[in-house]
């Protein structure tokens, strides 16, 4: 939910995402398969507020957290509702990004979702006051970070790493995105975070997307465990297969 990376490529889509919170939190549910009507979605939940930071449904939808919008923003104690249970929300849905336009905003914290649904790539923020919808190149790959965590420069920073790896990377594969994030350690903006274990890189879930499944990986890094799970991609009405991406 602070970092996330998309990288296609000519048989599949990698998305990446690291879990940046308080390491004394409960720990996160591990990856399960969850059903809502003929909506089956797979991802971790936060036991605290029963949310997701990502996940991905039977229809073909991928849908990660990163909180904040654009900037950050001075946090309040209370919010009407988790941005987690909006992800959790939308990924029981058919058309994810038809049903955030809908979604009344007043009293939720500021977030942006990385959303590829209908083949199509998408930005969606919510700045505090407005709805953001932008349409990122879906053929070229992408790194986001949080806005809550790191400033403009260091975000600036961050891409130029990635951009560097991924000209040089040879062969991209879930292990090869975690041993790149290994590579930058600085303990307050490295992508694999350490600030006085007040927040830290608490996981690493990668989600991949096939021309017949989704499969997510999931490492609880806290506790050294691996997780794997896969769902079967199915063709929805109104949706386009998932090999058109």
């Amino acid at each position: 939910m602070c970092t996330v990376v998309y990288i296609p490529d000519n048989k599949k889509v990698l998305f990446a995402s690291l879990r940046d919170e308080s390491p004394v939190r409960a720990r996160a549910i591990v990856p399960e398969i969850y059903t809502e009507g003929d909506i089956y979605f797979l991802s971790p939940k936060d036991p605290m507020a029963g949310g997701t930071w990502i996940g991905a449904n039977n229809s073909g939808n991928t849908i990660i957290l990163l909180n904040g919008g654009f900037e950050n923003h001075a946090r309040r104690e209370m919010y009407r509702k988790s941005r987690g249970i909006i992800v959790s929300e939308l990924l029981a849905t058919k058309l994810p990004v038809e049903e955030w336009k809908h979604i009344d905003m007043e009293d939720i914290e500021p977030f942006t979702l990385i959303m590829c649904s209908n083949t199509v790539l998408f930005q969606l923020v919510w700045d505090g006051i407005k709805k953001h919808e932008i349409i990122q190149d879906k053929t070229i790959p992408h790194i986001w970070s949080s806005s809550t965590l790191y400033n403009a420069a260091i975000k600036k920073y961050r891409e130029e790493l990635f951009k560097q790896w991924i000209a040089e990377e040879p062969f991209v594969s879930k292990l090869s995105v975690l041993n790149f994030f290994k590579t930058f350690t600085n303990a307050q903006n490295g992508f694999i975070m350490n600030r006085d274990e007040k927040i830290k890189t608490l996981s690493y879930t990668s989600i991949e997307i096939s021309d017949n499944n989704t499969t997510m990986s999931y490492y609880d890094l806290l506790a050294n465990t691996y997780h794997n799970k896969s769902i079967p991609f199915i063709k929805v009405k109104d949706q386009m297969a998932i090999k058109d991406l």
